[in-house]
């Protein structure tokens, strides 16, 4: 079965769900907008994955702020028709709807599937009426429409009107996520987030300064691991709370590096204000660290509260400092939650099942399509 997959070639998420579907003899085209990096380039070459770039990167102004550049994203339509025609594909999987879901719907091929990501969802068709009605033309357009959660199911059910979306979540492989052979010795609070304005990284910077210079423990340290545009303004943040002693921020980390920097954690924190799934909290559970989230998108899916952690209100730092004391405060607490984090992992979000979802759903595409 030939699958042509639209996805950024660089996303880690698009790197994991190739390397997972190739081992289940499917022919994967992937047609990227951007060039991959060297490294990339050499992981899809060694799994024998062919790969189309357009090479739109030097062309858009930001790629995470809406602007007319993005239109660019339109000229790889006669490079995709060309790829098409040379693969001759069975299905067509786009991932991500407001661009490559854009392509595919243009493409006007059958049976054409469709995987939303979040911000595709929550925020491109916020922008204006002339995105909702175009991603709404998009999402009928698929004959398949999958979704990493219920609650993102749940919004293009009520502002889309689509009711038969997929729910195959995005889980995580409990074989390589795995807890530490021994606990760390350092009480350490963190996140493994881009640093932007939803994820809530000035929340957490805000709970850690009631915990350092409100309530004097200096016992609990912080680590923030990730880049975005708002790093260099939570570092500032950092300095002027005198908390430099306490946070670290720890930057970009490769992929092979992030079991690592989850195994330093003794609780996770995702107090984002906006979030599709939240798979960075199951890495983090199914390395046994219990989790705080915000009660936002999907994240009470995957942290349930007062089980795997805690859930609680966004923006509300007071209650994220005092939650982080409780499990502080009690040891047994918290590795009673981070057990229970990593056994429901494994119940709910085995990663080789869902691949096999998606598998099925190829299979009942390609059924459709003879």
């Amino acid at each position: 079965m030939k699958i042509l997959l639209l996805a950024d070639a660089n996303s880690i998420h698009t790197i994991k769900w190739v390397e997972s579907l190739q081992k289940h003899e499917l022919n994967i085209l992937v047609f990227s907008l951007f060039k991959p990096t060297d490294d990339v380039a050499k992981k899809y070459q060694n799994w024998g994955i062919s790969l189309i770039s357009a090479d739109l990167l030097s062309k858009i102004r930001n790629l995470r702020v809406p602007n007319i550049s993005k239109f660019n994203y339109l000229t790889a339509f006669r490079l995709l028709k060309k790829t098409m025609n040379a693969f001759e594909p069975d299905i067509i999987h786009a991932h991500y709807a407001s661009s490559y879901g854009v392509l595919g719907y243009i493409s006007n091929f059958k049976p054409f599937i469709l995987s939303v990501w979040g911000s595709d969802v929550y925020d491109f068709p916020q922008k204006n009426q002339l995105n909702k009605w175009l991603l709404k033309k998009v999402i009928h357009s698929a004959n398949t429409v999958c979704s990493s959660s219920e609650a993102m199911k749940a919004v293009i059910a009520t502002q889309f009107d689509r009711f038969d979306v997929q729910v195959i979540p995005f889980g995580v492989d409990a074989n390589v996520f795995t807890p530490a052979l021994e606990s760390p010795q350092q009480f350490t609070v963190g996140t493994i987030k881009s640093i932007e304005a939803h994820n809530g990284i000035d929340c957490l910077l805000d709970a850690a300064n009631i915990i350092i210079n409100e309530y004097h423990n200096i016992y609990i340290h912080f680590l923030i691991v990730g880049q975005g545009s708002l790093l260099e303004e939570m570092r500032w943040k950092t300095r002027d709370l005198n908390l430099d002693n306490y946070v670290k921020f720890a930057g970009y980390i490769p992929p092979e590096k992030i079991v690592e920097y989850h195994q330093k954690l003794s609780v996770f924190i995702s107090v984002s204000t906006r979030e599709s799934f939240g798979v960075a909290v199951l890495e983090a559970a199914a390395c046994g660290v219990p989790a705080i989230t915000s009660n936002v998108g999907g994240l009470p899916e995957v942290n349930e509260d007062n089980y795997t952690g805690y859930v609680i209100p966004p923006n509300n730092p007071e209650k994220l400092a005092n939650t982080i004391l409780k499990l502080f405060e009690n040891k047994h607490l918290k590795n009673q939650k981070g057990e229970n984090a990593r056994n429901r992992v494994a119940k709910q979000f085995n990663w080789n099942k869902n691949v096999a979802q998606m598998v099925n759903v190829y299979k009942k595409m390609n059924i459709f399509n003879q």
